[in-house]
């Protein structure tokens, strides 16, 4: 299996994120947030003549996952204290090529603008988003405190052939 893996310290911003009052509006939220993602991903990938990513469900799930993992045990890794990251993917999906990016950040790098821009930014994270072989992604948000900055937005994208 071929294992791509990368991810980006997002710088903080100072303009903190509001915090959403009901669970319901959150998950919403998240939801169209890892969307948004997914058609700005989408576009690049349109931009350099590339096929678009597919949302896929498990890899969703896996994101998912890592990145409240991460938000509640207060680390920032692919690799969970427990699990390597192929790992964890390989539970939800099985393929010959994954990738994997990460991302946090507060206020506007912390929207599906600023974490794309991010990724993009990072010729590492560039080369997974734009690697021909990569068809199906999942996206991950989890919201809440982290490093001790409130309104933190934990982002992971989980690819697959």
């Amino acid at each position: 299996m071929r294992k791509i893996l990368l991810s980006v310290v997002v710088s903080l911003s100072l303009a903190i994120v509001p915090a959403v009052g009901q669970a319901a509006t959150k998950k919403t939220s998240r939801a169209g947030s890892e969307q948004q993602v997914l058609v700005l991903l989408n576009e690049i990938r349109q931009q350099h003549g590339l096929s678009n990513f597919t949302a896929n469900t498990q890899l969703r799930n896996a994101a998912r996952f890592h990145s409240a993992d991460m938000l509640e045990r207060g680390y920032f890794e692919h690799d969970s204290p427990n699990e390597a990251w192929d790992v964890r993917v390989g539970r939800y999906i099985k393929s010959s090529m994954v990738g994997e990016d990460l991302a946090w950040g507060t206020g506007s790098y912390g929207t599906p603008e600023g974490i794309v821009s991010q990724w993009m930014h990072s010729p590492t994270h560039r080369a997974i988003i734009l690697t021909a072989g990569l068809h199906r992604v999942g996206v991950g948000f989890a919201n809440g405190t982290f490093d001790g900055s409130a309104g933190a937005v934990i982002a992971t994208a989980d690819f697959a052939a």
